[in-house]
C-alpha cells in the first residue's frame, strides 16, 4: 500500500469518527431543546461523568469531558447555581476540589433515562451485537495505536 492510500483509508476513518461525535452531540442536544430541559450538552457531559463515576476530582472530569480545568470551572460554576451539584475540598489538598451530585443532581439521571434509551437505540440501528462491539474493540485498538 503506498503512502497516498494508506493517507486515504485514515482519513476516511478520521471523518467517520467526527462524523459520528458531531451526531451524538446534535441528537443530544436536539433532545435537551425538545424536552425542555434547562442545561447544555457540555453540562450534560459532566453530569454523566458524575452519574458514571460518583464523586470526582475537577481533573479527573476534565479529563473524561477533554475540557481544560478552566472551561470546566464555568460548567461547575453553572451546575452549582442550578443546585445540581455541590464542590468540596479534599481533604488532603485543599487545591483539589470535590465534585459530588447533590439530589436534585441525582434525580436528573432517571429524566436523562427515555432519553438515552432512544439514543441507544437510535445509534445501534440495525448493527447486530457483534458488529457494535467489533466496532468498539476497532477503534479502542486505534486509540492504543
Amino acid at each position: 500500500m503506498d503512502n497516498s492510500e494508506l493517507q486515504q483509508e485514515v482519513r476516511s476513518l478520521i471523518d467517520a469518527i467526527l462524523h459520528v461525535r458531531v451526531g451524538i452531540r446534535q441528537f443530544i442536544q436536539r433532545k435537551i431543546k425538545e424536552e425542555n430541559i434547562d442545561l447544555t450538552y457540555e453540562m450534560l457531559q459532566v453530569l454523566n461523568v458524575l452519574w458514571r463515576s460518583g464523586d470526582s476530582n475537577q481533573q479527573e472530569i476534565a479529563d473524561r469531558i477533554q475540557k481544560n480545568k478552566a472551561s470546566l470551572t464555568s460548567l461547575l460554576d453553572n451546575l452549582t447555581k442550578r443546585g445540581l451539584i455541590t464542590r468540596t475540598e479534599h481533604a488532603a489538598d485543599r487545591r483539589n476540589k470535590i465534585v459530588s451530585l447533590t439530589e436534585m443532581g441525582q434525580a436528573y439521571k432517571e429524566q436523562f433515562k427515555p432519553i438515552y434509551n432512544e439514543f441507544y437505540l437510535t445509534l445501534k440501528g440495525d448493527l447486530t451485537t457483534a458488529e457494535l462491539l467489533g466496532t468498539a474493540k476497532n477503534l479502542n485498538e486505534v486509540y492504543k495505536n
